[in-house]
């Protein structure tokens, strides 16, 4: 039998396991759903358990599917939700609920920073954005100032492939894409962490994991994992990257000419570079190649918001609450009535960086509709893209860059055409959309020896069935008239937004 590669996508949402063979067949794939945990105003958090039963149950679905048994796969790899902090013991037990990367319990640990490094000097060392969540030092430092005990017990500070591929193995490390986010790595010294500035901050790099490659070998599957998941012993385990690197993988994404769009929960834009960028609106993160980089726009609750709408307006769920969120949008105009929803639910990122941002609806009139509210919500969403893909020399919206768009949002025709009208420009949506599955088992092939090559494996990727959305030249000229007032919107609202946000 030739070579079976398990690729494992832990998200924010739920898992998937998907099973390929060496030529990128998929043969299996599982899912399992989990919640994420809002304990307070502006927390997000997740018990790693959830996420090491999805992947049990996730992958015992995969191989039925498949007529397979777990013993059979060759390797796996994983891609996981980042930035993501794990604070773990000796023996890999989570001792705190993960905190996520739309996290904002750590305004006053920004705040310290600030103070003990300076905004700029910080973020010009790190290459991103100071930001609660997102820049993973500061979740580390809210452990340390909210959470002692737990800060005393933690014999690894780690990320969600380091409780991923630490269950399978016993061995404790990070890729270069969580190192990339983490606010504790010096962008011009990328593979390591920076002692000098953990020690500024406060934090210990000495409870980091070790960073490895994103398609190096962690270790092999042994002992009660073996046993509780069926794999075969001495199964190598790669260390994986973040979801959007494994995405970017699986789109087949080599050079800057093409951009991998992955719609989810948050919709982000992923373009490989050969240099960090230096546009701050966008983040920078090392790519699974060695020696390149990935350019991401990352909003913050572009599919959440939908998933608000569906649960709070139509008290609905799942794919039947979207369904009848589509026609209700269907039957409104473009441009909703004019009325305008901002997404910013869980604050945003691209590329206003501000966690207490805030949405809102904006035009709201005695003939709003809800279907009216319904189209708002899915154009705000597109208008947020929008504005991720003007950073970075707007070279998203140059048409000699290919946009290939993945993402279970892509099943939704409205919503497409809605986004390809408002960027202006053609989507291409590959039939085949198991990409973050895909690139984390290929990531697995590249460890295991597998493929040669970085570009043997990523090519297997290309998509060669294509559905190319164009834009109707009418739609997005009216498109690039309400994209202006949009991109107001922040600057009028924040104000209030910080305000009510302290008073909260």
């Amino acid at each position: 039998m030739s070579a079976l590669l398990a690729g494992i996508d832990v998200g924010t949402s739920g898992v998937k396991v998907g099973l390929f063979d060496a030529d990128g067949r998929l043969l299996g794939l599982g899912r399992r759903r989990h919640a994420v945990s809002h304990p307070r105003p502006g927390w997000a958090e997740c018990d790693p358990e959830l996420w090491w039963r999805g992947i049990l149950h996730s992958l015992n679905a995969a191989c039925q599917a498949a007529g397979l048994a777990a013993r059979d796969v060759s390797a796996l790899g994983v891609g996981v939700l980042f930035p993501c902090v794990a604070p773990l013991d000796a023996d890999g037990r989570p001792l705190h609920p993960a905190i996520l990367y739309s996290d904002q319990r750590s305004l006053a640990q920004v705040a310290a920073i600030e103070r003990a490094v300076g905004r700029h000097e910080y973020e010009h060392t790190i290459g991103n954005r100071l930001v609660p969540g997102t820049c993973a030092a500061t979740s580390v430092a809210w452990l340390r100032d909210e959470r002692p005990a737990v800060w005393r017990r933690a014999a690894t500070f780690g990320f969600a492939n380091t409780f991923v591929t630490g269950r399978l193995t016993g061995r404790f490390r990070a890729d270069p894409s969580m190192a990339g986010l983490s606010g504790m790595m010096d962008i011009r010294q990328p593979g390591r962490w920076s002692e000098e500035l953990c020690e500024r901050i406060g934090l210990d790099a000495g409870r980091l994991p070790p960073i490895i490659g994103s398609s190096e070998v962690v270790g092999e599957v042994a002992g009660a994992a073996a046993e509780e998941a069926g794999l075969s012993p001495g199964t190598p385990v790669v260390c994986g990257a973040g979801d959007v690197i494994a995405c970017a993988v699986g789109g087949g994404a080599r050079r800057p000419d093409t951009c991998i769009y992955i719609a989810g929960s948050t919709d982000c834009t992923a373009l490989p570079m050969t240099e960090p960028t230096p546009d701050r609106r966008w983040a920078n993160t090392a790519y699974a190649a060695p020696g390149t980089w990935l350019g991401i726009g990352a909003t913050t609750s572009t599919g959440v918001a939908v998933e608000w709408f569906v649960r709070e307006f139509l008290g609905d769920a799942g794919e039947q609450g979207l369904q009848r969120m589509t026609r209700l949008a269907t039957s409104a105009d473009p441009g909703a009535g004019g009325l305008l929803f901002l997404p910013y639910l869980q604050g945003e990122r691209t590329p206003v960086w501000d966690p207490q941002a805030r949405g809102a609806f904006v035009g709201l009139t005695a003939g709003t509709s809800l279907a009216d509210m319904a189209r708002a919500v899915l154009e705000g969403a597109a208008f947020a893209v929008r504005q991720a893909f003007e950073c970075a020399g707007g070279v998203l919206l140059d048409p000699a860059t290919e946009v290939r768009m993945v993402g279970g949002p892509t099943q939704n025709a409205l919503w497409n055409g809605i986004k390809a009208d408002v960027l202006g420009r053609p989507l291409d949506v590959p039939a085949f959309q198991e990409t973050g599955t895909l690139g984390a088992a290929l990531l697995a092939g590249l460890g295991a020896g597998v493929y040669s090559s970085f570009g043997d494996a990523v090519d297997i990727a290309r998509p060669t069935d294509v559905r190319t959305v164009e834009p109707d030249p009418a739609r997005a000229a009216r498109y690039a008239e309400l994209s202006a007032a949009y991109a107001r919107l922040y600057a009028a609202t924040c104000p209030i937004a910080h305000m009510l946000g302290d008073l909260a």
